[in-house]
């Protein structure tokens, strides 16, 4: 006959439905067959289930790649004009820059000190006495 034992504290088991013991020796593990035979079909049936991609969201990231791709190469040949709209500004201005320092030197030899006194004396001015030369009219 089996009795109930008392705890080490002298308490009786806490009050409640009782626990059905069971043999240990009766529950088996699973051996590493049976253990990669369960992963070999959870995987099967994982790959079954994986849902499939619709042909609406198949069109819609066709259509995305599709319009990326075209604004891509928008860009490019966009890049491309602005590039060469830039350098016609270059040479256009470097054009510009080599006509007003011709011009420039133009105007600085045509007012130039000794060209103006060259025309003055050709219009019968004399130079003065005083500091540096100074053109005097005379009078014919």
């Amino acid at each position: 006959m089996i009795t109930s034992r008392l705890r080490k504290n002298n308490r009786s088991r806490q009050p409640g439905p009782r626990r059905r013991r069971t043999a240990r020796s009766a529950v088996r593990l699973p051996s590493w067959r049976e253990l990669a035979r369960r992963e070999a079909l959870a995987a099967a049936t994982h790959r079954s289930e994986k849902p499939r991609l619709s042909v609406r969201r198949l069109m819609v990231y066709v259509l995305a790649a599709a319009a990326l791709f075209t604004g891509y190469v928008w860009h490019v040949y966009a890049t491309r004009e602005a590039l060469q709209e830039v350098q016609r500004l270059r040479r256009e201005h470097l054009q510009l820059v080599l006509e007003y320092n011709r011009l420039r030197g133009e105007l600085d030899r045509a007012t130039s000190p000794a060209v103006v006194y060259e025309r003055a004396r050709a219009l019968g001015l004399e130079e003065g006495f005083t500091y540096g030369p100074v053109v005097i009219r005379v009078k014919p």
